[in-house]
């Protein structure tokens, strides 16, 4: 893929939304969101990171800026297009929530495959592994009362989408298709990606069970960790501090460990 149609760190391009820019950037969390969810779920996170971290989301069709666009229902055509357009000219990593986790790992499988430089480090929220994704019937099947039940049982709707049907039904629309990205998802038989991985949960999260969340082991490389916080599927809606700078430590300790053992 030629350089020139990658994003970089002047031009985000329609796939990425950068928070903040720093001059003296050397390095890129990459972020990717929950079911129905936006950019925007990142928008405080550069806040809270050092001023040489930069903070980018995943801008992908059918919501904020691109809301006219229609959601896309392939996690594998997702990825490709990521890939595509995937900034590699710093290091980096990715952090994804719920089924953005199972996304970042698509796209870090699509780099591999094509030898190109992968995250150093990737972090995974509240998501079950990858290889327990499937189901048998896609929750993009469901009636708009079942979807919203979905929803609910998440505490992921605000009365002010309650309240207005037609962003209702636009949000209904967003969510079969992200549904449809992980329950439709297989693991293309014969992966040999391995990450460092840290896998993060809340520990009221019904969605979630432990084992699942311990199920990203098979595709990590040795020093796998898990974190839990106290509260449920959002939990870093209450917990981002803390949870980010755990996350950086991690990425920091392992960064310098790699380093290390470069020059022994």
């Amino acid at each position: 893929m030629a350089v020139s149609m990658r994003a970089s760190a002047v031009d985000p391009g329609r796939w990425f939304r950068r928070f903040g820019a720093h001059t003296g950037t050397r390095r890129r969390l990459i972020c990717f969101h929950h079911a129905g969810g936006g950019p925007s779920s990142f928008r405080e996170w550069q806040r809270y990171v050092a001023p040489h971290t930069e903070v980018w989301a995943a801008a992908i069709p059918g919501r904020e800026t691109r809301f006219a666009e229609r959601p896309l229902y392939r996690l594998d055509t997702l990825a490709m297009l990521l890939a595509d357009v995937m900034p590699l000219d710093l290091p980096f990593a990715f952090f994804g929530h719920s089924v953005g986790g199972v996304v970042a790992f698509e796209v870090a499988r699509q780099l591999h495959e094509r030898r190109l430089p992968l995250p150093q480090r990737l972090f995974v929220s509240a998501c079950c592994a990858p290889q327990l994704c499937r189901r048998e019937k896609s929750r993009a099947s469901l009636s708009d009362a079942e979807l919203l039940h979905t929803l609910q049982s998440y505490a992921a709707t605000s009365k002010e989408v309650l309240g207005h049907p037609e962003y209702l039904q636009m949000v209904l629309s967003v969510l079969r298709a992200d549904f449809n990205l992980v329950d439709s998802y297989a693991v293309p038989e014969g992966c040999t990606l391995r990450l460092p991985i840290t896998a993060y949960a809340g520990t009221a999260d019904k969605h979630i069970t432990p084992t699942r969340i311990l199920a990203w082991e098979r595709w990590a490389l040795p020093g796998f960790a898990c974190r839990s916080f106290d509260g449920d599927h959002f939990y870093l809606n209450h917990q981002r501090v803390a949870l980010i700078d755990d996350l950086l430590a991690r990425w920091s300790h392992h960064a310098a460990m790699r380093f290390a053992g470069a020059n022994t």
